[in-house]
């Protein structure tokens, strides 16, 4: 190997070529920069999430007691709002099928308050599918309320209860479904004994209960009271989870399972079933979606629900149903 010596001319030169500065991004840059990265990050997921959207996945939640020797598997359907999942809604009916329910309970948020009449009509034909596959209970939500009644009793911005039933009710009522609000149903399924009742209220009493002297949280108090007053297996339609939750606070009723809807697990989760980021609760809410256990008596199933929110779609959140197998222990 032959190795060329530099000339002086070329040292000299080597010497007084500057040197290259590494340009730095300042703190502002990087900032954006990972702002962008995240909303790119987040689009992606969105898309993808559109994508898994449209297939409705089933929780399954095993319910053990010494009330019953025999299994009633109920199916939980909650929060369609408008969404469709495919032409009349086939696949939720397909799905809900192919669980073999013994009761289908139906949550709350299936209509808007200004639903149109396409909607009410889309709903009303798949109660009347879902009441071939089994007993259709269902209960109202925070949406709906004002679809189901045309005057409310109000107190505080909650709802009471509803004094004059609208089409939309009288219609989904018609389909042979039942509805339950502050009401309840004892009946007999697989020859285990049930009580079925539907709840919207605050099972605790709350601050807005002064405005009107303790009147309503009597009437309130008077029902769970009544309802609770059975040794037979007693289920609970409540659309939102802190109707029994509510900050610190847990009403302790001899309820044996509350089913919930409501909080779509925030929308926008965290992957790998970390849970949602927002709720009713805050941030990272702890009742997103999932089984509690709430007082000494009972245990929540807060399904995820099946709709978006508005514009934002569901991130790491598919839609699904709930089943819940109650077993004799």
């Amino acid at each position: 190997m032959i190795l060329k010596k530099r000339n002086k001319k070329q040292e000299n030169e080597a010497a007084s070529a500057p040197e290259k500065k590494v340009r730095k991004l300042s703190v502002g840059k990087k900032i954006r920069l990972g702002i962008l990265a995240f909303i790119a990050v987040y689009l992606i997921a969105a898309l993808l999430s559109l994508i898994a959207n449209g297939h409705i996945n089933t929780a399954v939640y095993s319910e053990k007691t010494d009330k019953i020797n025999g299994s009633v598997r109920v199916v939980l359907i909650s929060d369609l709002h408008r969404t469709k999942f495919g032409a009349d809604n086939e696949q939720l009916v397909e799905r809900t099928a192919e669980q073999h329910p013994d009761i289908i309970a139906v949550d709350g948020d299936m209509l808007e308050r200004d639903y149109t009449q396409d909607e009410l009509d889309d709903l009303v034909g798949l109660f009347e599918r879902l009441v071939r596959i089994a007993p259709v209970y269902f209960s109202v939500g925070n949406h709906d309320y004002c679809a189901f009644f045309k005057v409310i009793d109000q107190l505080g911005g909650d709802y009471l209860c509803g004094i004059e039933k609208n089409e939309a009710l009288i219609r989904l009522e018609n389909t042979g479904a039942v509805f339950l609000e502050n009401e309840y149903r004892d009946i007999e399924v697989n020859g285990q004994k049930i009580r079925i009742g539907g709840f919207y209220g605050h099972a605790m009493q709350m601050e807005y209960d002064l405005q009107d002297g303790g009147a309503s949280w009597a009437r309130r108090k008077a029902f769970l009271q009544e309802f609770c007053g059975t040794d037979s297996y007693k289920l609970m339609l409540s659309h939102r989870p802190e109707s029994f939750v509510r900050r610190s606070t847990e009403a302790d009723w001899d309820i044996d399972l509350i089913l919930c809807g409501h909080t779509h697990n925030g929308v926008l989760s965290l992957p790998f079933g970390l849970g949602a980021i927002w709720g009713s609760e805050g941030l990272f809410p702890e009742h997103d979606r999932g089984e509690f256990k709430i007082g000494t008596h009972s245990t929540m199933i807060i399904s995820a629900g099946l709709a978006g929110w508005r514009f934002i779609p569901r991130v790491f959140n598919p839609p699904e149903i709930v089943v819940a197998d109650i077993k004799g222990k």
